[in-house]
């Protein structure tokens, strides 16, 4: 049987470094991505492989879906650091090791509560429409309310993805 030609990769930090560090955190397997070769293939996929696979010679629908999944990747780890760590209704808490899993419920608790808030002001103002007579909607034609279908945006979307919501 013929052997393949295999590429190797290594990276060496020291542990005090911010990039050892990094590589430590990396080994927990975080979110349940896997090992650290997995989640580090992951990364380099999402932010290199369109690339790659245009220096290849690859072009067309399968580069251009390949673009697409690399964006969608990407949008979502960027939504999913928003929520956790930047948007102001995540209340904020030292980072350590062992946080990190309370902070992935954190943000799943976030979008728990966004969407029954959504449902709550949907409520009221249902609530407030049957309140509303015939007269009142007659004389008070710049004040009706307008439905509207109310879904996550993209970003809300690639979060519950990410953490196995709906």
């Amino acid at each position: 049987m013929e052997q393949k030609e295999q590429v190797f990769f290594t990276i060496k930090r020291t542990i005090d470094t911010q990039e050892g560090r990094l590589l430590s955190y990396l080994q927990t397997e975080p979110f349940d991505l896997g090992t650290l070769p997995e989640i580090v293939m992951l990364t380099l996929k999402q932010h290199w492989s369109p690339f790659a696979m245009s220096a290849d010679g690859v072009d067309g629908e399968p580069l251009r879906q390949r673009a697409i999944w690399a964006i969608q990747q990407l949008e979502a780890q960027a939504a999913l650091i928003r929520t956790v760590f930047i948007e102001p209704s995540v209340v904020k808490t030292e980072t350590s090791r062992g946080e990190t899993q309370a902070q992935a419920q954190q943000a799943n608790g976030v979008e728990s509560s966004l969407h029954q808030t959504q449902t709550e002001e949907v409520q009221a103002l249902e609530h407030c429409d049957d309140d509303e007579t015939d007269d009142d909607e007659a004389d008070d034609d710049e004040t009706d309310l307008e439905w509207i279908d109310i879904k996550p945006s993209l970003e809300m979307q690639q979060i519950n993805k990410l953490f196995g919501i709906g």
